[in-house]
């Protein structure tokens, strides 16, 4: 975010400026206390980060004074005499004595304006993918990953890193960067218009969604992956097993990253139970000699090939490879870091020897 480009001068008195104009809107000279969205003109060099004579918006308040996105996209803020307020002038509006000596009509007309707009001051957030995540949007918790973090609570996004990552603002008012946090993203609307007209989501060939109520069985996470649904369904594929139909729009809902990671990771775990059972084994027994490769052949002449010896304990084995010499060497390895080749079984080398 960083400094303010395309701010203007719109008038000054004894040289100071007292009212500037940004992105077609006007703003006013301001005394008091900060408010979020006051543009914030650095009056002096005490900000560690922030430029003297440029413009800044305002992300929060700490203390009256505003918190801002300096120059090196970190949160800083600063006390009341290093720093000039500039507020958003309101669109004039009649006032109610005007519009009451119109008519009654015009009377009701105001009751239901005030109706309308307290109902619109409501918001309501709804839950969105990660990857819509932009400035503007929440951050919430389920659990509070620290201690300047409050669980519930909505978080403002005021930017999304190069990685996709959101950052905000926390508990303290310094940034705080989301990276590697268990959270969901919302975006906020008017209850008016999340109630005015639900409309399911849209989902499109490779979206993930997340199977309520019927269909495969409850709770499945499937992927779209065919446009050739019909007006009430889609044709998805459930990721576990790979089992495709039809499935209506009305029991999809799009499925968080979390949902979808963890779908991937019980899909990979029954693949690798399949294939071990093919051969009458169970996950990750080993015998002696299984050819099979270690996952950091650097050590290896042979590329990471080698041969199993025997089971050293639950979590390691047994080896023989050759080493960068030529040398047959034994090394200990652990299971998690070894693939199996070929097993003993089909080995035609050794045919003779059983």
């Amino acid at each position: 975010m960083a400094k303010l480009e395309g701010v203007k001068t719109l008038d000054m008195v004894n040289g100071e400026i007292t009212k500037v104009s940004y992105e077609g809107a006007e703003y006013e000279r301001v005394e008091g206390g900060a408010q979020k969205g006051d543009l914030v003109l650095i009056t002096d060099g005490s900000w560690c980060d922030a430029t003297k004579g440029e413009f800044y918006l305002s992300v929060g308040i700490i203390a009256k004074d505003p918190m801002i996105v300096d120059d090196i996209d970190e949160v800083d803020s600063n006390y009341d005499e290093s720093y000039v307020l500039f507020r958003k002038v309101s669109a004039s509006q009649p006032s109610l004595e005007d519009r009451v000596s119109t008519n009654e009509k015009d009377i009701e007309a105001l009751k239901s304006d005030f109706a309308a707009l307290k109902i619109e001051a409501v918001p309501k957030y709804v839950r969105i993918a990660k990857s819509e995540a932009k400035a503007g949007d929440y951050v919430k918790f389920d659990e509070a990953p620290c201690g300047y973090l409050t669980a519930g609570k909505y978080y403002e996004i005021y930017r999304v890193d190069d990685c996709g990552d959101p950052i905000i603002v926390d508990d303290e008012g310094d940034g705080f960067d989301t990276y590697g946090e268990v959270f969901e993203v919302y975006r906020k609307v008017s209850v008016a218009s999340a109630e005015a007209d639900p409309k399911p989501e849209r989902l499109k060939v490779g979206d993930y969604a997340k199977v309520v109520n019927a269909a495969f069985n409850d709770e499945d996470i499937v992927e779209i992956s065919e446009d050739r649904g019909t007006i009430s369904s889609k044709f998805a594929r459930r990721i576990i097993d790979g089992k495709t139909q039809y499935v209506p729009k009305r029991e999809l809902v799009r499925a968080t990253d979390e949902e979808v990671a963890e779908a991937k990771r019980k899909q990979a775990e029954e693949e690798e139970r399949k294939r071990w059972a093919a051969i009458g084994r169970e996950v990750g027994e080993y015998k002696k000699g299984d050819i099979v490769a270690y996952d950091d052949p650097v050590w290896f002449e042979t590329s990471g090939f080698g041969e199993v010896v025997r089971r050293r304990s639950e979590r390691a084995i047994v080896i023989e490879a050759l080493d960068n010499y030529g040398y047959v060497k034994r090394y200990t390895v652990p299971i998690d870091r070894l693939k199996l080749i070929t097993p003993a079984e089909a080995r035609f080398d050794r045919k003779d020897d059983e």
